[in-house]
């Protein structure tokens, strides 16, 4: 009897999405789910926000979707401390924003017993670790935060929640990525900590960041993989985003629906404001950028625009144009989804040339086409020509990177860690 030869090929390490719930939208996303359209199984809920959102997050979690809590506890040291948001949660500062001078031994223990107490009572998997901003010229925070996170951990145990993990977010700017001798060192502190990622929310970098900016924080991310653990890109959408992941640079990226998409610290030194919003949007992926209603009806009468710009995926939106909009957080969603499934379906060396190709390119000739288009509206036609330029410049930076062949390293892989694990007292679970 001839013996039968079994091939193994590895496995292709899977690239992580998660979606955050944001300060609005989260009723449209309980519709979605409710209906067996919410695609994405691992999901951040800002703790500002936890209680109108329990319910939608006890129907992801039931449903095995990987919970990961933000305590918000960044915007806490910022001009935002005032949010009636932020000052329900029971480790705020209700007369000033904190500073480093009030977190003694006994202070950090205060708050982190808090958080762990909150995290818990929530039944999330994972709990992002409470740390502040840190710059090159500014660094106050930098041991505050490492015994919070350290505190963090003791208290979870204390308490009753081994299982819940610690997620690190490494909250900076470009500034320090580039500075080597300052980000190796925050690289050998956080690798001492007990935590399971890293999470990269960087002032400057999102959606709509450029070519050089791109290229720029995927060469200087590489240099954190000495940590030894998964990567993630918070606050960062659209091709930039995905960008990070196909290159190796990260093994995830978190954003919202047209919101929290790119982060600029910047925006901390003003208090809140109160505002709704953009106003309604939908995502074109041809363009990589949101546009609003009357926008896209410029393009779509001119001939040919709405051919090119309206979704024809009929398993995202049957109705073609008219869906898009009206269901404008389901296009999304299914579209970022697919997009990082493709890419994270790929073998890792040819992630790099299948986001180029498959992604970028296409993109690129659409954007083209549409600024051939006759758009009436000057404005709008100004707005494809610039998604044009931005696109090509994005594609000639990493194709240039690209050329330079397969990095010496990549990002650890992600844990998904959804399921039935834990039990809760607010979600029941």
């Amino acid at each position: 009897m001839a013996a039968t030869l079994h091939v193994l090929r590895p496995q292709t390490p899977p690239l992580a999405g998660f979606l955050r719930l944001g300060h609005t939208g989260h009723r449209k996303l309980a519709e979605l789910h409710a209906a067996g359209r919410f695609p994405f199984k691992r999901v951040v809920v800002d703790a500002a926000h936890f209680l109108e959102q329990r319910d939608l997050v006890k129907s992801l979690k039931a449903s095995g979707c990987e919970i990961v809590i933000d305590p918000n506890f960044a915007e806490m040291a910022t001009a935002r401390f005032g949010s009636s948001a932020l000052q329900k949660l029971g480790w705020s500062n209700a007369d000033r924003p904190w500073q480093d001078s009030d977190f003694g031994t006994r202070r950090n223990y205060d708050a982190a017993r808090a958080i762990a107490k909150f995290a818990i009572e929530a039944g999330v998997h994972a709990v992002l670790a409470p740390t502040h901003l840190i710059e090159a010229n500014q660094q106050s925070w930098r041991a505050v935060d490492m015994r919070m996170c350290e505190a963090l951990r003791h208290e979870l145990d204390q308490a009753g929640g081994r299982e819940i993990e610690i997620d690190y977010q490494l909250i900076t700017t470009a500034g320090v990525l580039k500075d080597a001798p300052l980000r190796d060192s925050l690289a050998a502190d956080i690798a001492s900590l007990p935590i399971s990622n890293v999470w990269l929310r960087v002032s400057g970098f999102g959606a709509t960041a450029t070519g050089s900016g791109t290229r720029t924080f995927v060469e200087t991310v590489r240099a954190l993989h000495t940590i030894g653990r998964p990567l993630i890109v918070d606050m960062a959408g659209g091709f930039a985003g995905l960008a990070t992941m196909a290159f190796g640079a990260v093994a995830g990226i978190s954003h919202g629906v047209g919101q929290k998409e790119g982060f600029k610290a910047s925006d901390w030194s003003k208090p809140p404001s109160g505002g709704g919003g953009a106003g309604a949007r939908t995502y074109i992926p041809e363009l990589d950028r949101y546009l609003k209603e009357e926008q896209l009806a410029a393009i779509y009468a001119a001939r040919g625009g709405r051919s090119r710009f309206s979704c024809n995926d009929q398993g995202c939106c049957p109705g073609g144009a008219e869906d898009m909009f009206e269901n404008s957080h389901a296009h999304f969603i299914n579209q970022r989804h697919r997009q990082i499934e493709d890419i994270s379906g790929t073998p890792e060396l040819r992630r790099s040339e299948q986001f180029l190709l498959k992604h970028l390119d296409p993109a690129i000739r659409s954007a083209r086409f549409g600024a051939k288009l006759k758009i009436e509206d000057a404005k709008v036609a100004k707005t494809v020509n610039a998604a044009k330029g931005r696109m090509i410049r994005l594609r000639d930076a990493l194709s240039d990177l690209d050329s330079k062949g397969q990095p010496d390293t990549r990002s650890r892989a992600t844990i998904f860690r959804g399921g039935s694990k834990g039990v809760s007292a607010v979600l029941g679970r």
